[in-house]
């Protein structure tokens, strides 16, 4: 072998490796924030957390467990119980309930990154396509606001299992082709299959069993979006008689992925909340915004939430479209891939405006929150017209300029990879929630005196608050002291920070320290104290009851 061959065969097998490992460590940037001591604040604050912890002390009802904790159950729109099932395992292994949801958002950064590279892979059959695609997905900012603006814990996970989802089921149906082009229905169905199709179709329904139980509504809607792209973009790999039991098997997943949650669903009744959809549309210039906030969404001219496709996937798709109708002279199969990706991507964009409100009004309100997680398949798709790229001008390939291109994404959105942290890290269940799940009160610790409560010592308590919807009353907190006979011997009643705060400013999510003290009459007993705290409405003084029908809560001197 010649020095010149033997130094391509060199190139070459460094150049596989690469790539792959490229598109992990690009993730470093997206899981950084994660390193951070707290939990970041974002429209679900703690609840993730909070669903851990629930459902750690209810192991031996595993299957009927359901991560309800600040939200009432509704089958389609709410996380699944997969990321809290896999953050248990680390929390067995010793993890902190905290880091363990912090490890699963770190892992799904880390397998949407190993995914897309891999599917895209397939798609294009080109490396450097792949790793672009990667980094388009990676950081949409659709996906970086569904983990550290929306605190959306389970569509995070479902973005780690979308481009396995799809990768399966194009294996599937390329290893899929003993059935005949003219074989009759029985024997599509009864999928007759050897044993590279078998591995196949395991693969294919773990993957849609997965995202089931990751998110139902998105899973839903991600299947009929896979359905779409293997009809309309099968080959000769994927013909129409093979096209029937792909879908045969995505369906065998969502199936299986429904019986693994159908007893919870049985405990539970109701399965739908009839006013979990926010009608929060989004105008068309609010897509290509240059301003990134974490308000809420609420479907106005002023919103401030994080719509944007981004400039980077974008930017790069049109790029693509501009060299296509230029040279004319791409991969079919890459330029069928690029304007499926482009027009998918629009009727996505339409149906999250104002404009298709009455198509949501026929059932589409049914599997989402918002209208616009639909963004999560638009970063779906995007990345694969935007890495049609490289394959419609090879230049691109090379490595100084696919390193311009890769490095895209991420300074398009780094600057928003600095949320907002609270340093607070929660080790056993919440004390209460009032009135609904409208307000938690996460915790209570006692600052002073350290030791026993003697009458004429003042008792200061910190309280950490979150605010699980918008709360609709000015809430006061009350502390009372009381001896072992319930008798009271010292109380205050004051609004959060000092008459600051007022309940009705909290923002959905948010946590809130707060801070209360009151002192022990002289007159009482020696020692032998305890506390009472609870909120009433300021206006009636009615008490906010919790979700057990308490009003108050005991809070011991030896916490």
């Amino acid at each position: 072998m010649s020095v010149n061959a033997r130094r391509a065969a060199f190139t070459s097998a460094n150049v596989s490796l690469l790539y792959p490992a490229l598109a992990f460590l690009l993730t470093l940037f997206a899981i950084a924030p994660l390193a951070y001591p707290g939990f970041f604040q974002s429209y679900t604050g703690y609840n993730a957390v909070y669903n851990l912890i629930e459902l750690d002390h209810r192991l031996s009802a595993f299957f009927m467990w359901t991560p309800t904790w600040g939200s009432a159950y509704d089958f389609f729109r709410m996380d699944g119980p997969l990321g809290y099932w896999l953050a248990e395992i680390f929390h067995l292994f010793g993890f902190s309930f905290l880091n363990s949801i912090k490890i699963i958002y770190a892992l799904a950064f880390l397998l949407s990154a190993f995914g897309m590279f891999k599917l895209a892979q397939r798609v294009f059959k080109n490396d450097a396509a792949a790793l672009l695609a990667a980094a388009l997905y990676v950081y949409f900012p659709a996906h970086i606001a569904a983990v550290y603006v929306r605190g959306a814990f389970g569509e995070a996970i479902a973005w780690s299992i979308f481009p396995f989802a799809l990768w399966a089921a194009i294996a599937f149906g390329e290893k899929s082709k003993r059935v005949g082009r003219d074989a009759a229905w029985p024997q599509l169905i009864t999928l007759n299959l050897n044993r590279a199709e078998g591995v196949m179709t395991c693969a294919c329904v773990v993957a849609f069993a997965a995202l089931m139980l990751a998110q139902v509504g998105l899973a839903i809607l991600f299947a009929i979006l896979c359905m779409l792209w293997l009809w309309v973009l099968r080959t000769p790999h994927l013909e129409r008689r093979t096209f029937f039991q792909s879908a045969l098997v995505i369906l065998m997943g969502l199936g299986l992925g429904f019986l693994l949650q159908l007893p919870a669903l049985l405990q539970q009744g109701n399965t739908i909340s009839s006013d979990a959809f926010v009608p929060a549309f989004v105008y068309p210039f609010q897509f290509l915004s240059a301003s990134w906030g974490t308000d809420l969404p609420r479907g106005t001219f002023l919103d401030n939430a994080p719509y944007q496709i981004g400039f980077a996937a974008l930017g790069l798709t049109i790029l693509a479209v501009a060299l296509v109708l230029r040279q004319g002279s791409v991969e079919n199969s890459a330029r069928r891939v690029m304007w499926f990706a482009i027009i998918a991507s629009v009727v996505l964009l339409v149906l999250m405006m104002p404009i298709a409100a009455p198509l949501w009004n026929l059932g589409l309100n049914l599997f989402v929150q918002y209208p616009f997680q639909l963004l999560a398949f638009v970063g779906f798709l995007l990345p694969f017209a935007a890495a049609s790229l490289v394959i419609t001008d090879s230049r691109f390939q090379e490595i100084p300029l696919l390193a311009a291109l890769v490095i895209v994404p991420l300074f398009a959105v780094y600057p928003y990879l600095a949320p907002e942290f609270t340093d607070f890290a929660p080790t056993r269940p919440a004390l209460a929630r009032f009135n609904n799940d409208e307000l938690a009160l996460l915790d209570a610790k006692i600052v002073r005196p350290p030791g026993a409560w003697r009458h004429g010592a003042t008792v200061e308590l910190d309280l950490t608050w979150q605010a699980l919807k918008q709360p609709n009353h000015d809430y006061t907190v009350f502390l009372h002291i009381l001896d072992e006979n319930g008798k009271e011997w010292g109380a205050t009643d004051e609004k959060p920070q000092g008459g600051a705060l007022s309940t009705l400013k909290m923002l959905p999510g948010r946590v809130y320290s707060d801070t209360h003290s009151v002192q022990i009459g002289l007159e009482g007993p020696p020692e032998g104290y305890h506390l009472e705290l609870g909120i009433y409405q300021g206006t009636t003084g009615e008490r906010a009851a919790t979700e057990t029908g308490a009003t108050e809560i005991r809070i011991d001197e030896n916490r």
